[in-house]
């Protein structure tokens, strides 16, 4: 099995939900760059299509496996591991991306939100999280080593207002990761939480006009490179909870349109 020292990140499998878009395909273009071998999952079989057609112009299709599967169906989840070490014998890393806003274009307070909407939301962000996470476990702790990175939001520690919804599926992911890190640690499994601000993903074109967009926005790619930084910590190290902001005096800036 592949060891994970330093900067060393050849040669793994990592699993990418959410992967047809924004972060997830931002993480699997990076990591098929470092020769990782790449399990994308997603719900849309027409993106993730798309987005197979685009990393195959980067890396062998060898070194890529699709999946469309549901972060919120337990059974595809079970499938989603047994399919990965049937098809690469093992899995060093999940990247957990898979998430959604809200239901609907616009903002609504606690009181309008209705049981349906909420369900959604927390259905994909945080019991999506919980069912990845749980079905990579048991090959990462036969393996005795393994990377978990789940995407939380700076939502997850301040709540706002209006996405009441969003806010407790983000600050249940990172309850939820603390929890697994304590638990699996002693099996060499790691679990980091990143919560990043604002990203220029499409998810903000899916918002109506009454939905104010951020200014700036970091790039998806900035948050690949971090997750990237994350995976080659040395074993007996990890960052809690790091925050991602867009540094708004550099010119690398993303301005939102």
């Amino acid at each position: 099995m592949s060891q994970q020292t330093g900067s060393n990140l050849t040669d793994q499998v990592t699993i990418i939900t959410g992967a047809s878009g924004g972060i997830g395909l931002a993480c699997a273009k990076r990591l098929l760059n470092q020769h990782h071998k790449v399990v994308l999952v997603d719900i849309n079989p027409e993106k993730l299509a798309s987005a197979v057609e685009e990393l195959v112009t980067i890396a062998p299709p060898e070194q890529i496996l699709s999946l469309v599967l549901s972060v919120c169906d337990e059974n595809d989840m079970a499938a989603m591991a047994s399919k990965t070490v049937a098809h690469f014998g093992r899995i060093d890393n999940l990247i957990a991306c898979a998430g959604i806003l809200r239901v609907g274009e616009d903002l609504k307070t606690i009181w309008q939100t209705s049981l349906e909407e909420w369900r959604a939301v927390i259905e994909t962000n945080l019991t999506g999280t919980f069912l990845s996470n749980r079905a990579v476990i048991p090959a990462m702790i036969e393996q005795k080593q393994g990377d978990i990175i789940n995407i939380s939001s700076v939502s997850g520690r301040q709540g706002r207002p209006f996405d009441g919804p969003y806010c407790a599926s983000k600050f249940g992911i990172i309850g939820l990761s603390e929890s697994l890190s304590e638990e699996v640690s002693a099996w060499g499994v790691r679990v980091q939480t990143i919560l990043p601000d604002a990203i220029d993903t499409p998810l903000w074109n899916q918002n109506g006009p009454s939905v104010p967009k951020p200014t700036y926005a970091l790039p998806p790619e900035r948050v690949a490179e971090f997750i990237s930084y994350l995976l080659s910590l040395p074993r007996d190290t990890f960052l809690l909870n790091p925050v991602l902001m867009a540094f708004k005096s550099r010119k690398k800036r993303t301005k939102i349109k």
